[in-house]
């Protein structure tokens, strides 16, 4: 029996079904694909950033800047700090996760902060630095209780800085972590201010499924679960066996640290 040329209807629906089926397998995993390689450049922005902190340290008497206070120059402002090491490539200032600020419709976990320093100039990034690593300085941190210049690491060359974070992803330009710091009420709550549980500012899920890269002392880079912030050395007192907090429902399948 003849038939004429074309396609039927029903042929015609049945490669729609197929197309759209495997649309719905190939999306996710290209997804997963892209994310994926947004956190192999944000690694990578955070070596550019050794490579600056070290160079910056090395011109400066193997120091670090002081810790500064508000937004003034100084550990506080560290962008502004090292500007003229990384000028005009602002792009660095951003984990490629997290590009939009609050009000440009950025959200936790993949949120960037933005500021205006005390000298006027506007910046935006989504990385924080351990106001620890500072050189001294003032502070109205833990008022009565320890002395920070003590505590400072002020120089990458001391001993056991391979634990310590010098920079990592944040939504908020700084932190100054105490042991006793709680993680966050629930996923995704935006950064309080200070004096206390400044870790929750990095206690953040911006790489799947619960990881924050981390830039260390001594230069190096590697992603920490965000439950093992809490065993980092954040300072140079920072004792490896601190008690840890009590965890929130939410962070129930991280693994302990």
């Amino acid at each position: 029996m003849y038939r004429p040329g074309g396609v039927s209807l029903i042929e015609l629906l049945v490669v729609v079904a197929i197309a759209a089926l495997l649309t719905s397998i190939s999306l996710p995993v290209l997804e997963r694909a892209r994310t994926g390689a947004r956190g192999i450049m944000c690694e990578s922005n955070l070596h550019q950033f050794g490579n600056i902190w070290n160079s910056y340290t090395v011109e400066n008497d193997n120091k670090f800047m002081d810790r500064g206070s508000g937004d003034s120059r100084g550990a506080v402002s560290w962008f502004h700090s090292i500007r003229d090491y990384y000028d005009p490539n602002d792009e660095l200032l951003f984990c490629p996760l997290a590009l939009r600020t609050p009000g440009e419709g950025g959200r936790n976990p993949r949120m960037a902060w933005d500021t205006t320093t005390d000298f006027g100039v506007y910046y935006k990034g989504s990385y924080g630095v351990n106001l620890w690593i500072s050189n001294g300085g003032p502070t109205s941190h833990g008022s009565g209780g320890p002395n920070f210049n003590d505590w400072c690491w002020r120089t990458p060359l001391a001993s056991g800085v391979s634990y310590a974070p010098l920079l990592l992803c944040s939504q908020w330009k700084d932190m100054q972590p105490y042991t006793t710091d709680q993680p966050p009420l629930y996923d995704g709550q935006t950064w309080t201010t200070g004096p206390y549980n400044e870790m929750r500012r990095a206690c953040i899920r911006r790489h799947d499924p619960y990881y924050v890269n981390v830039l260390f002392l001594d230069f190096s880079v590697d992603r920490r679960t965000i439950k093992q912030l809490w065993r980092l050395k954040w300072h140079k007192e920072w004792p490896p066996d601190s008690p840890l907090p009590v965890w929130f429902d939410w962070m129930s399948d991280i693994p302990e640290p």
